[in-house]
């Protein structure tokens, strides 16, 4: 007999899984270096969200479409005025902080939106 597949839920990284129980379901999530997109899809999966990722390597955009996430190409650190104010509930930097060169205006410009 084989063995069945783990669930996504279950598979799941501890930092996602962690991540998971500070958003509330359905919320509006904005992803800055958002990877390949795993994190957004976790969050859509587990809580419900919708949101957008912001990648800037080519690759990874492509393996965020590829999960069914929102994937804009776009360095961070050029700013977000593509977003109003508020426009999100969460905003994540989920191992992207320590890439960053300029922390405290893209922090200053993820609280904003």
């Amino acid at each position: 007999m084989m063995p069945s597949a783990t669930p996504a839920s279950l598979s799941a990284r501890p930092d996602f899984l962690a991540i998971a129980k500070w958003i509330r379901s359905e919320a509006k999530v904005l992803d800055l270096g958002c990877g390949d997109g795993s994190l957004l899809r976790h969050l859509n999966e587990a809580r419900g969200v919708t949101g957008y990722g912001m990648e800037i390597d080519d690759a990874n955009v492509l393996a965020c479409v590829g999960n069914g996430v929102n994937v804009l190409p776009y360095d961070l650190e050029s700013g977000l005025s593509g977003f109003e104010n508020g426009s999100f509930d969460y905003g994540s930097l989920s191992q992207t902080l320590h890439a960053i060169r300029h922390t405290a205006p893209t922090v200053n410009c993820l609280l904003r939106v």
